[in-house]
């Protein structure tokens, strides 16, 4: 471990086993502890030992070797506005250092004449990262005989992680090459600060397979979060409370016992295939035994009928598809018995979505073409009548039914362009239908109105430049008396007639917060309930409470919401749902796109109204990263 005076500028290698001390010459000026990165060629105690700074935002190295009286500053002459400056992030591997940049190039130098103070150099174009404006924060890491960068994407004041993504240098070609992947072996990966490491994933100390793990501080705590590549879900644990700096905690190895979640997988065939499968029935008659083959068909429908409503969704979802003859049966499912599930995106090499039932608390797996078909960087945006709208980077977008696999391709959009809320009222598959895009630039001072309709080559676009910006939730616009209604940050009102094409911010309501709320941007939540407007403000502070308002439409105010009554809502950081509560004792409560893993099933994660707090506690509870509210359609041969 190199550590270093703050003070003194004395600077040694300190062994954790030994204790003993390897000095190498102080620091030649006070650089930014907190933005510094080292890298070694290999152990301080060898003779071929090279220790290379790098610090942010520089563009020179520093270079020295245990035992040499002072450092060497080395000019690096290689940046321009599409390289950008120094990062931080570095590692020396196959003989080379590996540098990165805040424009997400990776410079390569040999380590061999850098010493002679020569700098050969060479960089690793970027990869298109997933069309996030800021945040990122990029870690390398040495596996084996392998280099992996591993991105995390942060926002705002708590640095939720949004969007992790893992690369591995590519060396099959004569040029070297990020490769995304989906899979870092059988080993897990540890960050902090400016370093990353690797070890052999070991359950009996709590490390999972295929996992990173980082500390963020937030305003509870510091958070020990893990990200499983497989499930692609995010979750953490508090670690002892520390005043540390982030930047000055170190990995040792991990003790906490991780624990597997089993699952129930069902195949989308399921819902499309029609057997006429025969049934074998056994019986007696006498002292004989009489074994008779009948269709499924064959068993009336009134029969079928009465087994619906004791069956779990998913079995509903099956049950019709036994044969061709029970496949009428679809039309009576009970309607209280759909309610809506969560679905979310594993990783993509298992070619599926996954859907949590927060009632059941069973998860499900469904294959599904619309995945196999897609390429990278999937988010989901919005759901309605089954159907969910999926932007794949920042330029394709479509709409797809997880449960009939039918998938509606829309127009491209233009070069780096990203929505910021998306609605469509009527299913894709009817004839008025028509979808909405909204996309506001320049914190809200331009606006742009988006919509498509079936048979149009390209989107039809319109522009505003309103006096009042607005500054918008990354919630979709609900449609409200024939108007479309976007949240703001802060708890304004933006209005989009689509009759007039016209757009204004309101005057009233007056925000809720005088300034923005810490993570406002990421948990503002608008729905209708009962023809009324809801605002929904929630943080992940785990000390705050969740706060409800109704929006007065005679005075224009928002008015404090103490209960709800028998309905339930469900929120996600893009959708929000309101329906009438199956049952009793799921009113009056708030489901997040969280849930609590155990060995035989998941429990959902809600916001109780009666006693205001979140059951399970927060931090027990995972979460997809990529995820949204759906009601599933039954309908399914409609």
């Amino acid at each position: 471990m190199l550590l270093a005076d703050e003070l003194t500028k004395e600077c040694f290698f300190l062994s954790m086993i030994s204790f003993s001390k390897i000095f190498i010459p102080p620091f030649p000026e006070s650089p930014d502890f907190f933005r510094l990165s080292v890298s070694i060629t290999s152990p301080p105690n060898t003779s071929k030992c090279i220790v290379i700074l790098v610090c942010c935002q520089k563009t020179f190295l520093l270079v020295c070797s245990p035992g040499r009286k002072r450092w060497n500053k080395i000019p690096i002459k290689y940046f321009n506005k599409n390289v950008g400056s120094l990062k931080g992030a570095s590692v020396v591997h196959n003989k080379r250092l590996f540098l990165v940049t805040n424009m997400d190039v990776t410079l390569v130098i040999d380590v061999a004449p850098l010493v002679r103070g020569n700098v050969k150099m060479t960089a690793i174009d970027h990869l298109t990262v997933c069309p996030m404006p800021y945040g990122w924060y990029t870690y390398l890491v040495k596996c084996g005989g392998d280099l992996f960068s591993i991105l995390i994407h942060s926002y705002g004041c708590g640095q939720k992680i949004t969007h992790v993504e893992a690369r591995r240098l590519d060396l099959s070609c004569n040029e070297m090459h990020w490769r995304r992947v989906q899979d870092i072996g059988d080993h897990s990966f540890f960050l902090s600060g400016q370093c990353g490491r690797s070890l052999p994933a070991n359950n009996a100390l709590g490390m999972q397979r295929n996992c990173i793990y980082v500390p963020v501080r937030w305003s509870d705590g510091v958070r020990l979060y893990k990200f499983c590549l497989d499930d692609q879900v995010l979750s953490f644990t508090f670690l002892p409370e520390t005043n540390v700096a982030l930047d000055r905690l170190q990995w040792a190895i991990p003790t906490k016992i991780m624990q597997t979640v089993k699952e129930d997988v069902f195949d989308s065939s399921d819902a499309l295939l029609s057997k006429e499968a025969v049934s074998t029935v056994i019986c007696k008659e006498g002292e004989n035994e009489v074994v008779s083959s009948k269709r499924w068909d064959e068993l009336p429908i009134e029969l079928v009928e009465l087994l619906f409503p004791r069956l779990s969704l998913v079995d509903c979802l099956r049950l019709p598809s036994v044969c061709k003859g029970w496949s009428k049966a679809s039309s009576v499912i009970r309607k209280e018995k759909v309610w809506p599930w969560l679905v979310h995106l594993p990783n993509l090499k298992y070619q599926s979505c996954k859907f949590f039932d927060p009632f059941y608390c069973k998860e499900y797996t469904l294959k599904s073409d619309a995945v196999i078909a897609a390429r990278d960087h999937l988010s989901f945006r919005f759901s309605r009548g089954g159907w969910v709208v999926v932007t794949e980077g920042n330029s394709r977008i479509f709409i797809f039914n997880p449960f009939t696999a039918q998938v509606i391709n829309l127009p491209p959009l233009s070069s780096d362009y990203i929505f910021d809320g998306i609605s469509f009222l009527s299913v894709p598959t009817s004839l008025d239908f028509v979808i909405f895009g909204f996309f506001f630039q320049m914190c809200g001072e331009f606006v742009e109105i988006s919509s498509w309709r079936p048979g149009e080559e390209e989107w039809t676009v319109l522009e505003f430049r309103p006096p009042i910006p607005f500054f918008p939730s990354s919630n979709n616009p609900v449609y409200f008396q024939g108007e479309f209604y976007c949240l703001g940050r802060k708890g304004e009102l933006g209005v989009f007639n689509p009759e007039l094409e016209t757009w204004n911010v309101l005057c009233k309501p007056e925000p809720v917060y005088i300034t923005h709320p810490r993570y406002g941007n990421e948990y503002c939540h608008l729905l209708e309930l009962n023809g009324d407007l809801i605002s929904v403000f929630r943080t992940d502070d785990t000390k705050k409470p969740l706060c409800v308002f109704k929006l007065d439409q005679s005075e224009m105010v928002w008015e404090k919401v103490e209960h709800l009554g028998d309905m339930t809502l469900f929120v996600d950081r893009r959708n929000s749902i309101a329906i009438l509560s199956p049952e009793k004792k799921y009113a009056n409560r708030i489901y997040v796109p969280r849930f609590e893993g155990g060995m035989d099933s998941k429990k959902g994660m809600f916001y109780s109204m009666d006693d205001n707090i979140y059951h399970p506690r927060m931090h027990r509870v995972e979460e997809p990263i990529t995820c949204v509210w759906m009601q599933p359609n039954l309908h399914i041969y409609d």
